[in-house]
């Protein structure tokens, strides 16, 4: 029997606590050699776009596929998830809720291992539906002082930043400016659509932790190119994938600045291999880009959450 799962499903059974863990625990595994990553694959047509990306946790005797369409702006995102030893489909859900949660908890795992651990005001440009999943990660992992939130609509970062205060606990206030939801921050989120930079070098403190989440094409940069070069350490959730998507770590490459092999995989901070960090001072910069094996890590929280509260529906497949 294959179970069946809505976004309502999963935003009734799947927390971010949950997610984290999830994520965390995969990202581990990934690093001892026991998952794989299936590099997210776009096909563009004229009346929009499809895109695959999936993964295999050998650890659990799972593979899965998630697949998205874009068109006229409109996302669609599901996530199919497979028995690697009999081929069974096990669940096919709504994953729009789900990749929230899975985008926010690798942002959360990232800031656990590379943020220096006091705790951190924090900047995040960017205030559309995925913002609010990328703060409450960050919250779940490090104490938070003060929010500061841009985006370039001053409406727009003036609502969440009522919104997010309510909900969090925590004074977020809205930014006059990127550079000023950069300035004396301890941790800085990107989370917007961006093609052009929107932070720069000289704004960053020293110690500070950088994780860029926004958009996923070589020709998109989050960061100025003074930022790849100041950082002590650069980190990705898969280095193949920032080959042809991480359009400020691609630029920089092409151009002499850094080489792929001084770029480190997240999976590898988690598992000890590598060190998040080499001093306080350092600055850090991750770009996440999410990855297939992360949604099948998160499909796999949603089927045994909602095989347990009794959600969904259950086919004959």
């Amino acid at each position: 029997m294959a179970l069946f799962l809505k976004d309502e499903d999963v935003a009734q059974c799947v927390t971010m606590d949950a997610m984290l863990e999830a994520i965390e625990s995969m990202q581990r595994q990934y690093g001892d050699g026991q998952a794989h990553n299936m590099t997210r694959r776009k096909i563009i047509a004229d009346s929009g776009m499809l895109s695959v990306m999936g993964g295999g946790l050998f650890h659990q005797g799972l593979l899965g596929v998630k697949t998205y369409t874009v068109v006229k702006g409109a996302y669609s995102f599901q996530v199919s998830l497979y028995d690697a030893n009999t081929g069974e489909l096990l669940l096919y859900t709504q994953a729009n809720r789900l990749g929230q949660l899975r985008t926010g908890a690798t942002t959360g795992v990232a800031v656990k291992h590379l943020a220096n651990p006091e705790d951190a005001t924090v900047g995040i440009i960017g205030t559309g539906g995925q913002a609010p999943t990328q703060l409450e990660a960050l919250s779940k992992v490090r104490g938070i002082k003060k929010i500061k939130a841009y985006s370039r609509t001053q409406e727009r970062r003036e609502e969440f930043a009522r919104r997010m205060t309510d909900t969090m606990g925590v004074e977020v206030s809205a930014a006059t400016s990127n550079e000023d939801a950069v300035r004396d921050c301890d941790i800085v989120l990107c989370i917007a659509a961006t093609m052009d930079p929107v932070v720069e070098a000289d704004w960053l403190k020293d110690g500070s932790t950088l994780i860029g989440a926004g958009p996923t094409t070589w020709r998109a940069r989050e960061v100025d190119e003074a930022v790849i070069t100041r950082a002590g350490k650069l980190i990705v959730d898969s280095t193949e994938q920032a080959a042809i998507e991480a359009g400020d770590l691609c630029s920089a490459v092409d151009k002499g600045i850094i080489q792929w092999s001084k770029v480190h995989e997240l999976r590898h901070v988690v598992s000890g291999a590598v060190t998040g960090r080499d001093s306080n001072d350092q600055v850090v910069y991750a770009k996440i880009m999410g990855t297939g094996v992360a949604d099948v890590a998160a499909a796999k929280l949603a089927y045994d959450s909602a095989k347990a509260a009794g959600l969904g529906t259950e086919m004959d497949w």
